[in-house]
């Protein structure tokens, strides 16, 4: 099972995860908050935004960063949202680790020496990588290694209450079973190319374009192309509409090879994630769209930078590969769900102290 992915991630391998561009001179750190009494500086909250920065532009499948950023998430900019979400994370680690300490907890010979040479990594790819993140937070070498002993703790006070306490992060079969129903969907489309780049790469033949008597199509405008691919698609949803065999009609008239590798259909999550053996990430507009019918139910077009698609949704399995996925991937959600909720819960006996003002200086994008 997939262990929970926030606190408990290694520390160490964040590290080389986030592989961020350094840029500008290193600085000096400043006291951005106190927990107990324990100061965290500017620097360490820019090793949490990174990390969060990095989750939610995945999330998105944000190809524009800068556009991400000036954007809102339920009313909110964009980069506010990861300050919150780094802050928070900051902020469960200080307790997780204090948590750590009170019950005796401490990183074995391995672990330290793991983070020792990571610091001081020697080979050039890991050197990099660790050198871009000191200069992009400004954590000194002795920053970074207090740090990742910090991150460290908190994964063994997680794993700790994992192991020890398990009824705290119980999942009920009936939340999952909630959440599989309202998060995931079982989808196919057919998809009309709205470009003749999009269908020369989808319909590649090497052997008609060697068969010297196939006569070419005679040459038109990319304006003229999308506009007779939309009218094909008008009349393809038509089709759809009026109850024509759908998966006849992907075969007939769509152009996405998944529909033939995965003839099933795509399942995938409310962030457009697909989900099984299928790996990927759906664009923005599919996965909205797929979400705005329900099941049976067939969609106006939706137009995306690759065409339009004409997209259908089918009941979600209720085993196979997809589903134990599907499944695994909720309990996860769940489980950490709930440990936050406990990590939360101790907050009231913990001194914080925010330098809001600190935070808000922070330039993202």
């Amino acid at each position: 099972m997939r262990q929970m992915t926030k606190i408990t991630a290694a520390a160490l391998a964040l590290v080389v995860a986030l592989g961020v561009s350094g840029c500008g001179r290193l600085q000096i750190s400043k006291e951005l908050a106190t927990v107990n009494g324990n100061m965290v500086s500017v620097a360490e909250y820019k090793y949490y935004l990174e990390s969060i920065k990095q989750q939610m532009l995945q999330e998105a499948g944000a190809q524009d960063e800068a556009a991400f950023w000036s954007g809102d998430i339920d009313g909110k900019k964009a980069s506010d949202v990861a300050k919150e979400r780094a802050t928070e994370e900051m902020i469960r680690v200080e307790i997780a680790a204090s948590k750590a300490q009170e019950k005796g907890l401490t990183l074995d010979t391995a672990t330290e020496g793991q983070i020792n040479t990571l610091v001081k990594a020697k080979d050039k790819q890991t050197k990099a990588q660790v050198d871009s993140i000191k200069e992009s937070t400004g954590l000194s070498d002795q920053g970074l290694k207090e740090l990742l002993i910090k991150t460290s703790l908190a994964s063994m006070y997680a794993q700790d209450v994992q192991t020890n306490e398990p009824d705290k992060l119980e999942v009920s079969d009936e939340a999952i079973t909630e959440k599989y129903n309202s998060d995931y969907a079982l989808v196919k489309h057919i998809l009309i190319l709205s470009s003749k780049e999009e269908e020369a790469a989808a319909s590649a033949d090497p052997a008609a374009s060697a068969d010297p008597t196939a006569s070419a199509a005679p040459e038109i405008s990319a304006e003229e192309y999308k506009a007779q691919q939309k009218q094909l698609a008008d009349e393809v949803l038509a089709k759809a509409k009026a109850g024509e065999n759908f998966e006849a009609l992907i075969e007939q008239y769509g152009n996405d090879p998944g529909m033939t590798s995965q003839p099933e259909g795509y399942m995938i999550d409310r962030e457009g994630n697909s989900v099984g053996s299928q790996g990927g990430k759906m664009v923005t507009e599919f996965t909205q769209g797929s979400f705005s019918v329900g099941v049976g139910q067939i969609t106006d077009l939706v137009e995306s930078s690759y065409g339009w698609h004409i997209i259908k949704r089918y009941e979600l399995p209720t085993s196979g590969e997809s589903y134990d996925s599907a499944v695994q991937a909720i309990r996860s959600s769940l489980m950490q769900d709930k440990y936050n909720e406990l990590i939360d819960s101790f907050k009231s006996e913990f001194d914080i102290q925010i330098r809001q003002k600190e935070i808000d200086k922070i330039k993202i994008g």
